[in-house]
């Protein structure tokens, strides 16, 4: 599935940020990163992220972070729910939403969001579209340029349909735009994960774990092309 995973994500944050051609040497995909060493933080801070400290006071130290280090994204593991009525005032606060049934299929949604508007709109598939569902019009579907501000209500549209119901049985709002304010939801969250350059073909990713809304531990793994 396109964009999930945290290798993927990693994947992503990577390539966007390296300046660094590499031409193969062999026809074929080109190697993925491997992890080359596993730090773990179970006391005092990293990052000025200290164990034991609310969630809540973990965020704006992680939102610091898009200056001195680069970070560009926060993913939320487990920020999931079955029933989009709550979520108006959430919906705006992410980058990365997935709708789909239960198990999940190829024709779940995934719409990502850059600054105020929808970026893309994929399928599970791969398939990219330009508006979800085709063939609605503009109030009951998602198209690429439309506000954010307009996303739940065009959505709740959405859901009325009856052959698109059951896409609203699995919401995910996986990436957080560091931009916005803090969501309570992701108090709790038993992980979040972010990840920077830390030098040329070099990138570490940080695993913030969480136990009753307060941070436990900390991952560092560092990876290398």
């Amino acid at each position: 599935m396109k964009y999930i995973g945290s290798l993927l994500a990693l994947l992503l944050i990577w390539s966007c940020q390296s300046k660094v051609s590499i031409e193969p040497t062999t026809v074929g995909p080109e190697p993925e990163p491997y992890r080359i060493v596993r730090d773990s933080v179970k006391t005092g801070a990293y990052l000025d992220i200290a164990i034991g400290e609310e969630a809540a006071t973990a965020y704006p130290k992680i939102q610091a972070l898009r200056t001195t280090k680069g970070v560009a994204y926060l993913n939320i593991v487990s920020n999931v729910f079955a029933d989009l009525s709550p979520l108006k005032e959430q919906l705006p606060l992410y980058q990365y939403i997935l709708l789909d049934q239960r198990p999940g299929t190829d024709t779940g949604v995934q719409i990502t969001i850059e600054g105020q508007t929808v970026k893309s709109i994929y399928l599970n598939s791969g398939q990219q579209l330009s508006q979800w569902p085709e063939k609605q019009k503009a109030s009951s579907s998602v198209r690429v340029g439309d506000a954010v501000s307009d996303l739940y209500d065009k959505l709740i549209n959405v859901r009325n349909i009856d052959r698109y119901t059951n896409k609203f049985e699995y919401i995910s709002l996986l990436t957080k735009n560091l931009s916005t304010k803090y969501d309570e939801v992701m108090s709790l969250s038993p992980q979040w994960y972010f990840g920077y350059s830390t030098g040329q073909n070099q990138m570490d990713q940080i695993q913030v774990h969480f136990q009753r809304s307060k941070v436990s531990k900390i991952y560092i793994d560092h990876y290398s092309k």
